[in-house]
């Protein structure tokens, strides 16, 4: 079974053991202690008895840390999230623009065809086919 050798020997050498005391706490020889430190291979029943020497759980001599079940692990690194992000923003600010500028084309068009309906009424109102008439005299529902 492969185990993380690094990770033995750093906290082997966190605790001021020498091979031969992990082997001994842990009985195991030291031979044994040797060969996981250097080939980072080891029996279930090794890896367990170390564990329990060092007084951590076996799955941290395998390099799996465990992980809080509310906190996944993340498939997206953060510089392609960060470029995800930049991405979408960058999308929002150029519809916002699109939105701007056509509004405001589209509100100066109505404005300009506006004013020239009403310049036209006020000059010859029988050519509009209406009459000024101020907007509180204007019927809610015509017709």
């Amino acid at each position: 079974m492969k185990i993380d050798a690094r990770r033995i020997r750093a906290l082997r050498e966190a605790r001021g053991w020498s091979q031969e005391h992990l082997a001994t706490v842990a009985g195991l020889s030291p031979r044994t202690v040797q060969r996981l430190e250097a080939e980072g291979k080891a029996s279930h029943e090794s890896r367990m008895a170390v564990a329990a020497a060092l007084d951590i759980d076996p799955k941290q001599l395998a390099g799996i840390e465990t992980v809080p079940a509310s906190a996944p692990a993340s498939a997206v690194s953060p510089v392609d999230r960060a470029k995800i992000i930049l991405w979408i923003v960058s999308l929002m600010l150029a519809a916002i623009m699109f939105q701007l500028v056509a509004g405001f084309i589209l509100g100066r068009d109505t404005a300009l065809r506006d004013n020239r309906i009403n310049e036209t009424c006020k000059n010859t109102p029988a050519e509009c086919g209406r009459q000024l008439r101020p907007y509180w005299e204007i019927p809610a529902n015509p017709g």
